[in-house]
């Protein structure tokens, strides 16, 4: 540890750190040969995880998950056209991209073939997601030794607490180097801004894009802020953009002076006065508890229900598999549905019960055949989780039925056992290969 607790002199900074182009410096990584060319790395949602056929590489990640951090599942594809290609035409979105794609105008959410139409020379590249939360995971281990209080924001964002470690004068030089030490460490490009409060200095580290950093002191909080444009801030979106532009409150200088017409608004109002303001107080959480897992997927129109019990059958599979990982014992289970044209159902039920696998794929389908209400119509999106945790793993459940519910929890953990060392597609049920 480099820094020691100082009692005189101290001022209260937050630091944010933000991975520039995370998903592609961890490309790089992993192939010296794309540095300085224009690379993208693209999404399909995981369009394997309903394929009949076994997958032998797939895996799940807990580490960074949390209440900002999705849980995500992992096919990992080496080929393009594997990936990206399905009956000749090309499918994805870029979910991000370097600078020098950038450049040539690719955006994330644009599709991969117009983004291929735009700049020939993108190469794109399918994700791997097991490898970029393994160095955000290696990253966060690190810098638990440099920040005294250290806050995951996202896979590629951390938010520090730096009160009372460092003398104002000695904060510069500290972001500095701490952004070299890990361009060193890790081979990884990022951009820090430091300020007085935490939407603050995330509004500082835009502003130090690409691979810089910027320190904004508390008397220098209005001159940063006030000329910038409402839509950069983090947290307003377009709809509430759109909200404060029908008040002529074009700038956060603006927002800062209508003080009166955001407390009209009431919390949300308030609460993004004091963020823009850079007096919200608001403090660096070193953890967050979960409060629920889930999975869900988008998918091309299926009419057939057969079929459809068949993905949910999977995707049990799947969500079993993480909570197996965590050792919880939920006792809520939400299932939503969403039709071709718009429509969306949904249920949840909390009861106590031994949680399974196979437990978990009855009360499934037994709210599906509750909730779907527009049978005449396809569904083009399931989602399902648990939550409602148990202070404790416990096998405690239904006295009519905890025989047999203790027989699939103790057949559901062996059979986690072998997954868990040899990938979730080991072992699968019958149906889901019809």
């Amino acid at each position: 540890m480099r820094w020691v607790l100082i009692t005189e002199g101290i001022v209260t900074m937050i630091v944010h750190l933000d991975l520039d182009s995370f998903f592609a410096s961890c490309e790089r990584l992993l192939d010296p040969s794309l540095k300085g060319k224009p690379i993208a790395v693209g999404g399909r949602g995981d369009p394997f995880i309903f394929a009949k056929e076994s997958r032998r590489n797939i895996d799940v990640t807990l580490e960074n998950s949390g209440a900002f951090v999705p849980t995500l599942f992992y096919d990992a594809q080496s080929d393009f056209n594997d990936y990206f290609v399905e009956n000749g035409k090309i499918r994805g979105i870029v979910i991000t991209s370097s600078y020098e794609a950038r450049r040539c105008g690719i955006k994330t959410g644009m599709t991969i073939r117009e983004a291929l139409q735009l700049c020939p020379p993108l190469i794109v590249r399918p994700p791997n997601h097991l490898f970029y939360h393994d160095r955000s995971h290696a990253l966060k281990e690190w810098l638990k030794t440099e920040i005294p209080v250290l806050e995951q924001y996202s896979v590629d964002e951390f938010f520090g607490d730096l009160g009372g470690w460092i003398e104002e004068e000695d904060l510069p030089a500290f972001v500095e180097t701490l952004r070299t030490d890990i361009k060193k460490e890790f081979g990884l490009p990022l951009s820090i801004g430091a300020a007085p409060s935490k939407w603050i200095a995330k509004l500082a580290t835009s502003a130090a894009k690409p691979d810089g950093c910027k320190v904004i002191f508390k008397n220098g909080v209005n001159a940063f802020v006030n000329p910038i444009p409402i839509d950069a801030f983090p947290g307003i979106g377009r709809s509430f953009s759109k909200r404060l532009k029908a008040y002529k409150i074009e700038t956060l200088g603006d927002l800062k002076a209508a003080k009166h017409l955001l407390y009209r608004w009431k919390k949300p109002g308030i609460q993004l006065y004091h963020r823009v303001n850079g007096d919200d107080n608001e403090p660096v959480v070193a953890g967050h508890d979960r409060r629920s897992i889930g999975i869900s997927r988008t998918i091309d129109p299926v009419f057939d229900r057969k079929e459809i019990k068949r993905r949910l059958i999977i995707l049990c599979r799947h969500l079993a598999h993480l909570i197996v990982k965590i050792e919880a014992q939920p006792k809520t289970i939400f299932l939503g549905i969403k039709y071709q044209f718009g429509q969306k159902s949904k249920r949840h039920i909390t009861r106590r019960f031994t949680f399974s696998e196979l437990a978990l794929r009855r009360h499934i389908l037994e709210l599906f055949d509750t909730i779907d209400i527009y049978r005449s119509l396809a569904i083009v999106r399931l989602g399902i989780s648990c939550g409602n945790f148990e202070t404790k793993p416990t096998t405690r459940g239904s006295l009519l039925f905890y025989e047999r519910e203790h027989k699939e929890r103790s057949l559901w953990l062996q059979t986690a056992k072998v997954r868990q060392k040899y990938g979730i597609d080991t072992i699968r049920s019958a149906v889901e290969m019809l």
